[in-house]
């Protein structure tokens, strides 16, 4: 002991000792929402956010890290610079909160600490697919037999086309007679000859029997009034 000091002890500036402030940090904002990133019709700087940190009594910055209210990590990520992406909705519930945390990278003890609020329902519901088929019901008549040589080869075949929404027209699958047939359209063609028929024209969706449409062809015999 400085006897010299004297009763001035323990005041350092008496006896040359260094007085040595502790590392503090501060984070901002302290608390801050976000919507999901997946967030249906959300602008994406809504879905970030930066925070910032000051280090007092220290010459280095801090290390950003983001954890769940558990300890576990959060869901979320946050980069070297401070800038927060909120994480998808998966299967967190609206007012999921994670903790932010800015460590001092002089003194590893010193940290602050941020709350961040993920709001929002996610991505938008996508609306089921379903096909129609354009036209729905048709006459046509047989190639030959009767009198069908007057009919115009016109009013002997058809073309169906599919509409497709919310799925890819390439998946649309025609199903005839049992004969299975890929492609936006299908073309009919009446068979030569035969009596008066019922047609079943079937359109689904690639590997979803369940998403479908029925047209109808019914095909006839043309008889020429007055002619034997």
């Amino acid at each position: 002991m400085n006897k010299a000091c004297g009763p001035c002890r323990p005041s350092p500036a008496c006896c040359g000792d260094v007085l040595v402030h502790r590392v503090e940090v501060e984070v901002w904002p302290a608390s801050a929402e976000a919507l999901f990133a997946d967030e249906g019709y959300a602008d994406p700087l809504n879905t970030q956010i930066r925070f910032q940190a000051a280090v007092y009594n220290g010459a280095s910055g801090v290390k950003w890290s983001v954890y769940s209210v558990t300890g576990g990590p959060g869901a979320g990520t946050i980069d070297s610079t401070g800038l927060y992406l909120a994480p998808v909705k998966g299967m967190l519930s609206s007012g999921h909160t994670e903790i932010v945390q800015a460590r001092s990278e002089d003194d590893p003890l010193r940290a602050a600490y941020a709350w961040v609020t993920l709001t929002g329902r996610g991505p938008v519901a996508q609306p089921d697919p379903r096909i129609q088929i354009f036209p729905r019901h048709v006459n046509l008549y047989y190639d030959s037999e009767h009198d069908n040589s007057y009919m115009d080869p016109s009013n002997k075949r058809q073309i169906f086309r599919a509409l497709v929404y919310n799925a890819g027209a390439d998946e649309t699958r025609w199903k005839v007679k049992g004969s299975i047939t890929a492609g936006p359209t299908l073309e009919y063609v009446a068979s030569s000859y035969g009596g008066t028929d019922k047609i079943e024209i079937l359109a689904y969706l690639n590997g979803r029997e369940d998403v479908n449409d029925m047209a109808y062809v019914h095909v006839l015999n043309y008889d020429w009034p007055g002619l034997p």
